[in-house]
């Protein structure tokens, strides 16, 4: 039954379907900036638009029902963090192909290697981890229209913010390499930090689906 979920979410959101497809060329534009951010700012898109059953389901009054089926809560928030998390992982290949496209005409030109790419990957799963725990719970419980700012706008808000003081970090002389340095590190430590930063993804992810499991089970429809 999660499966017919994903496809029921999946399908109640194909209005949008085609802004999914335009997703690649923002990361690649993004690109032209920095190449080692294009997995990290797909990963979030796709985050972003992985939100978008919510205001469906809430406009079309899809809970009630999703709720006259024989589905149980647990396989609704469960398909949607399924569809969520699949979402991510597409992202993260797409980021992965956009990413060398990208390099090659963008003023800065970097080279990772593939134990690059793993520290990329693992971070933008923790970025991933981290802005889920801010935007599900609250969806799940308050709803698309209640819940935008707190679930939505404010975690977009804090990244927008968080992300333009990094890049601005970075434009001083001193610290133009600190991406790549901080790449470096992590290639250099692999297991250690990248595998870190992916068990701790792993297990905010894991409270996140657990929080919102609670919160779903409580709210009246």
């Amino acid at each position: 039954m999660v499966g017919k979920m994903i496809a029921l979410d999946w399908r109640a959101m194909k209005v949008y379907q085609i802004r999914g497809l335009l997703l690649p060329v923002f990361a690649f534009l993004f690109g032209l900036f920095s190449p080692l951010l294009v997995i990290p700012m797909t990963v979030y898109m796709y985050l972003s638009y992985s939100i978008n059953p919510f205001a469906v389901e809430e406009k079309g009054e899809l809970n009630n029902l999703y709720l006259t089926l024989p589905v149980s809560r647990k396989e609704i928030v469960t398909g949607r963090y399924l569809l969520s998390f699949l979402m991510m992982l597409v992202s993260m290949a797409i980021g992965a192909l956009v990413m060398p496209v990208a390099n090659q005409f963008s003023v800065s030109k970097w080279c990772i290697g593939l134990e690059g790419y793993i520290a990329v990957i693992a971070l933008s799963y923790l970025l991933y981890a981290i802005l889920n725990l801010f935007m599900f719970p609250i969806l799940f419980r308050l709803g698309y229209q209640k819940g935008k700012f707190w679930g939505f706008y404010l975690p977009v808000f804090l990244f927008a913010f968080l992300f333009s003081a990094y890049i601005s970090f970075t434009t001083i002389t001193e610290y133009k390499t600190l991406s790549l340095d901080l790449i470096r590190f992590a290639s250099e430590n692999l297991l250690v930090v990248s595998g870190s930063m992916a068990v701790l993804a792993t297990l905010i992810l894991a409270l996140s689906y657990l929080l919102s499991l609670k919160l779903y089970s409580k709210r009246d429809f």
